[in-house]
């Protein structure tokens, strides 16, 4: 049996301890009641967090489901979940975890290790979409009637942040295996709020979930608004319209065209803060020509991102130099691939290229990334390469991607936990089961450089390994990154705690009215 050594004992106290911090400033000011409604650029395909990895998903999934971790207010750190504390083995091969007492499902019945040990083997599945972030993972198991302990083939160091994924929510066993279905449209899980109804493509209204754990600053369950209605409205100025006439009291996903217009609106609030998220085109390495190395470096020495973060971004955000967001361990050494349309001229010549058309993606009704398409468009034919620009609903498109059926698509990622393992490996690790991220890309080395990282705590160590990590895929022509973007939303003033997280979603467990 190895000894544990305490990594974080805070959570005891922890919902309460939010109430001490900010009571004597608010408790006054709460108003509680009321219905939030948020207009989405993404619909949600699914409510059940072991399936998706589509963030229109996603974002509703944490304000339904929790995980033993979590993110904290920023999204770039961790605070207790439903443990309320955790433990290491100092040889690093294991972990407990103790379970918050008294936390209620939304249906009533008591969490309990059960539920833990159900709901992490479902998210270790090696075949699940991040099954291989758990790869390290050797047993779950009860180790006390509140107590789970996870040990390790190797040293993790980056479980804890793993355990806060949203796809690690801790769902009730028995309604999931009662009819995993339904419990895709009306999850059973223990978040601030439970689903009242479910559209596909239209919307998802929330109620607060009465059995709800974490205590609001006037000492009364959260959350303080009586329901969240996350409405899917993929037209941005339709988005930007209601925000202004009412219809919606959050806009997300600001048109950055109409942001300095939305900021000067009477009555509403604009939202910049940095985030994990990358905007950049996917490519299919398994389709001709991007099957080859100097076809996709030609896309990217063809691509003019300075036209387009002042014709499309309007200077928010900041030109990428890596094939993934700017998370913990993102390196500035790794130089940027030049706007330089001799070189790729040059590439395409060398590449062989028979004039084949390259079809690139976009979203039906997403006038940015149309733009940003027709920009590339431009340089790429300056090089020599021909390309079609096709649309299609966000749902098919990204189906398509997870099918391979494509071969480029202007699009986004975003981290999901504070640590570079996730998107470094689900993007770059061949042997993964998204084939690096729907990309078909494949690199030995970088498997290997990987896994070194995930198996050192050493944090100087493993910003050297992503580092080149970085450098290696980045300069495999991987995909075409185009923005470090920002999160740019638009709320009513009398929105209150609103923020969107590094991760990409926001927290309405605490978010009031103040009308």
């Amino acid at each position: 049996m190895p000894k544990y050594r305490t990594i974080l004992m805070m959570g005891a106290a922890f919902g309460l301890s939010l109430g001490i911090l900010a009571a004597d400033v608010q408790a006054a000011e709460i108003k509680r009641g009321g219905t939030i409604t948020v207009a989405r650029s993404d619909e949600a395909l699914t409510l059940d967090p072991f399936v998706p990895s589509d963030n229109g998903s996603i974002y509703n999934i944490t304000q339904i489901c929790e995980s033993l971790i979590s993110a904290d207010a920023t999204g770039a750190g961790l605070e207790p979940g439903l443990a309320e504390s955790w433990t290491s083995a100092p040889d690093g091969l294991s972990i407990e975890l103790k379970l918050r007492d008294g936390v209620k499902f939304s249906n009533g019945n008591p969490l309990t290790v059960e539920d833990v040990i159900f709901s992490l083997n479902k998210v270790a599945d090696p075949k699940g979409s991040f099954g291989f972030i758990f790869d390290p993972v050797k047993s779950i198991e009860k180790a006390g009637d509140n107590v789970v302990r996870l040990t390790f083939k190797q040293p993790y160091a980056a479980l804890d942040s793993a355990l806060s994924l949203f796809a690690a929510s801790i769902v009730s066993k028995a309604d999931y295996e009662k009819d995993p279905t339904a419990f895709g449209s009306k999850p059973v899980c223990t978040g601030p709020f439970t689903v009242e109804s479910y559209e596909r493509g239209t919307q998802a209204v929330l109620a607060a979930n009465p059995h709800y754990w974490r205590m609001g600053v006037d000492g009364k369950p959260l959350p303080y608004v009586d329901k969240a209605i996350l409405k899917y409205v993929p037209e941005s100025n339709s988005r930007v319209l209601g925000l202004q006439n009412g219809d919606f009291d959050v806009a997300l996903a600001v048109p950055l065209n109409q942001a300095e217009a939305v900021k000067a609106m009477e009555g509403v609030v604009l939202e910049v803060i940095p985030s994990f998220r990358l905007d950049y085109v996917y490519l299919n390495h398994a389709k001709k020509p991007l099957d080859d190395k100097r076809i996709r470096l030609a896309l990217n020495y063809a691509a003019n991102r300075d036209a387009i973060m002042k014709a499309v971004y309007f200077g928010y955000g900041e030109i990428p130099n890596s094939y993934m967001p700017k998370v913990t361990f993102w390196s500035d050494k790794v130089a940027k691939i030049p706007f330089d349309i001799e070189k790729a001229k040059q590439l395409v010549q060398e590449a062989g290229y028979d004039g084949t058309p390259i079809q690139v993606m976009v979203d039906t009704g997403d006038a940015p990334f149309r733009a940003i398409a027709t920009i590339l468009q431009q340089g790429w034919k300056q090089a020599g390469l021909n390309v079609d620009i096709v649309e299609f609903d966000v749902g098919t498109a990204f189906s398509m991607t997870q099918k391979g059926d494509y071969q480029a698509y202007v699009s986004y990622i975003t981290s999901d936990i504070n640590d570079d393992d996730e998107l470094a490996s689900i993007q770059a690790d061949g042997t993964g089961a998204t084939a690096s991220f729907f990309s078909n890309y494949k690199n030995d080395e970088v498997t290997k450089l990987l896994a070194e990282a995930r198996q050192t705590s050493d944090k100087a160590k493993r910003a050297e390994l992503y580092g080149k990590v970085q450098e290696i895929v980045y300069n495999d022509g991987y995909s075409v990154p185009v923005n470090f973007r920002p999160y740019v939303n638009g709320h009513r003033d009398y929105v209150q705690n609103w923020r969107n997280l590094s991760t990409g979603w926001w927290w309405l467990r605490d978010v009031w009215l103040n009308k």
